[in-house]
């Protein structure tokens, strides 16, 4: 185990590793539901939430400290089926 590992707890572990699954399952969504995908593209945030695939922000944080490898390669695929603007959109404050 790897000491950036030590450094959170079991919870954070596994917080982080759901975030991963999340990651994994919108990715298979995305390549299969045409209405899901046009959502997520007007509306991220409400698409996310609604779908359950909503991840919070420290546990997304773990999953880049822990496993840097994995959080690479799931983003890779994600960018690789969403347009340049997703990032912005998803990190933009919400106005309302």
């Amino acid at each position: 185990m790897s000491q950036q590992v030590l450094e959170y707890s079991a919870e954070q572990i596994a917080a982080a590793n759901q975030v991963a699954l999340t990651m994994e399952s919108l990715i298979g969504r995305l390549g299969s539901d045409e209405d899901f995908t046009a959502h997520l593209a007007n509306n991220p945030r409400e698409a996310l939430e609604g779908s359950g695939m909503l991840m919070e922000k420290e546990a997304v944080e773990v999953l880049m400290a822990t496993d840097p490898e994995r959080f690479d390669e799931l983003c890779e695929k994600l960018f690789d089926l969403v347009d340049d603007d997703f990032l912005h959109t998803m990190t933009a404050p919400s106005c309302g």
